[in-house]
């Protein structure tokens, strides 16, 4: 069956290697631009971190918004706040762009890491009910640009996410 012509969890094929080397250089892209953000070769901590989320967000939010329509609809499979919304689906890249553009104009405060620390536990906690449930689900956390399983890698980046955000809080 499907849905606005999104394949539905039955219909789930194979994933190729070739979209995990495509994950892992994104992630690679990611890691590499918050260095030279955060003012590489000298590290500090919070300012790494910042860089990185700030990266992370706009480059993940922007993946979505390639195929919107695509995102929206698959987000709903899975996110708790998405499957009561698709008002929510729609403006969840945004959110994250929102968030990316403040991080990486440092423009940080605890209502963001707290915001932060919200939309990514809720997420997370999404992603880990239908792990546990054993959906087999596309995870459209990379858009319709790049196709892999809802995955642990998917908790781990939500619940990294939300770590993230803790340490910004506390430090």
């Amino acid at each position: 069956m499907e849905h606005h012509g999104h394949a539905s969890h039955e219909k789930m094929k194979a994933y190729s290697p070739l979209e995990y080397v495509k994950f892992a250089g994104v992630m690679l892209f990611i890691v590499f631009f918050a260095a030279i953000d955060a003012g590489w070769p000298a590290f500090d901590t919070r300012e790494y971190l910042n860089s990185f989320m700030g990266v992370f967000f706009i480059v993940f939010a922007g993946l979505k918004l390639v195929k919107l329509q695509e995102f929206a609809y698959g987000f709903q499979s899975y996110d708790i706040i998405a499957k009561r919304s698709l008002a929510y689906s729609y403006a969840y890249p945004f959110i994250q762009l929102f968030f990316g553009v403040l991080y990486l104009f440092n423009q940080e405060s605890s209502a963001l890491h707290l915001a932060v620390l919200v939309v990514s536990l809720t997420s997370g906690a999404g992603v880990a009910r239908s792990i546990l449930q054993k959906n087999k689900i596309q995870c459209v956390c990379l858009g319709g640009v790049i196709k892999l399983p809802l995955s642990t890698i998917t908790l781990i980046e939500d619940f990294g996410m939300a770590a993230m955000a803790v340490y910004m809080l506390l430090s």
